[in-house]
């Protein structure tokens, strides 16, 4: 029970409540002692909360439009988690059964860290029972076989020791490019990003975007809430590309790779741009010097 996972869901409406139901009802099947935290007065928030005994904090500072807010989420939860390690996950995804395995391994390795993963993107419409193990293997290899991978830019899921970020900006939830500045905030602070998705396979449940003032996509479409957030981050985004550590088969390791050195190389700008001067001069000098020992 070393973990505290903690989100922030929309109302349990029409399709929204089956796939939140089921997305917390697989982190309760975690384990019975994890402490997890609900946060929001959305309709049956405190209802889902009762039923998988988990705490439920309706009070949440929202922007004009209603929306909750990140920082104040991650500052509560700080505040209110009895454990070390806190895990923020969006509301739709659904956990495996392995999800914890990683953490334990890695809690021991690092004194800081932010792990993150792909999600793999899938239709359900019906509510699941994550009760029973067996029947659980065996849907989920067949969940698996028929989800799609989502692209490097969409990141549902953040484990991290408590503190890691004190000073959130105050970007909307649900809104886009938080994810992202997150990985880039932890990367510029040298703190180890390690992609755990060979482990462990996290399920999105596809839902349509007719909530909290919307109609489309927030990530195609910005609205108040999104220009918020594009305003805060102000271009200060990385994507799953950009983690320098992966974990696979029990062992951590660092990236080595040299398409990886040289997307790092080319990122160097963008996480000190106060350095800019220096990385140019220091590139270029690079440059030359592979220049010449290739001939």
């Amino acid at each position: 029970n070393m973990i505290t996972i903690f989100s922030t869901p929309k109302n349990f409406e029409g399709i929204f409540d089956i796939i939140q139901t089921n997305a917390i009802n697989s982190w309760r099947a975690q384990n019975p002692d994890i402490e997890i935290i609900i946060f929001g007065d959305s309709k049956g928030a405190d209802k889902i909360a009762r039923s998988i005994n988990a705490i439920h904090i309706p009070e949440v500072e929202k922007s004009s439009n209603g929306v909750p807010i990140l920082s104040d989420i991650f500052n509560k939860a700080q505040e209110i988690a009895k454990n070390d390690i806190l895990t923020f996950i969006n509301a739709d995804i659904i956990l495996p059964f392995n999800f914890v395995d990683p953490i334990k391994i890695i809690k021991n390795k690092l004194s800081k860290f932010l792990i993150v993963g792909y999600r793999w993107d899938i239709d359900i419409t019906k509510k699941i029972n994550f009760n029973n193990f067996n029947y659980n293997e065996v849907l989920w290899s067949k969940l698996i076989k028929k989800a799609k991978r989502h692209s490097s830019s969409g990141i549902d899921y953040f484990i991290f020791k408590k503190n890691t970020f004190p000073n959130l900006p105050n970007f909307v939830v649900g809104r886009p490019g938080y994810d992202n500045w997150l990985i880039w905030n932890a990367r510029r602070r040298l703190i180890p990003v390690i992609d755990i998705s060979k482990t462990v396979k996290v399920l999105h449940q596809n839902h349509h975007f007719n909530f909290h003032n919307l109609k489309k996509d927030p990530k195609i479409y910005l609205e108040e809430d999104g220009l918020t957030n594009r305003a805060l981050i102000n271009e200060n985004t990385l994507t799953l590309n950009d983690t320098n550590y992966f974990f696979y088969n029990s062992i951590l390791k660092k990236k080595t790779s040299d398409t990886f050195k040289n997307r790092d190389l080319g990122n160097l700008e963008k996480l000190y741009p106060e350095l800019y001067y220096f990385f140019n001069w220091y590139k270029r000098l690079k440059r030359r010097i592979i220049k010449r020992y290739d001939k």
